[in-house]
């Protein structure tokens, strides 16, 4: 899995459950705290998503470290290969 389709995967569920993001540009260096206003269950419920979808799993300690989309899309990336 290359890290477009990470991302791909990631935008999708981003907009299905963050309010306020579909329509609005993502890019890496977003944060979807700082920048779309997400609260902790809808970081959870994103992470959660994108993890089974893509058939990884990251541990939690790992992505409490996260600052951006960057970072996540690269644990992601990581956790995949």
């Amino acid at each position: 899995m290359n890290r477009s389709e990470i991302f791909t995967v990631l935008k999708s569920n981003m907009t299905a459950f963050i309010d306020g993001v579909e329509g609005v540009e993502i890019n890496e260096t977003n944060s979807m705290v700082n920048d779309f206003g997400a609260d902790s269950l809808e970081v959870v419920e994103v992470i959660s998503r994108t993890q089974r979808q893509l058939r990884i799993k990251v541990p939690r300690t790992k992505l409490s470290q996260v600052s951006n989309i960057k970072e996540l899309i690269d644990l992601f990336e990581k956790a995949a290969s």
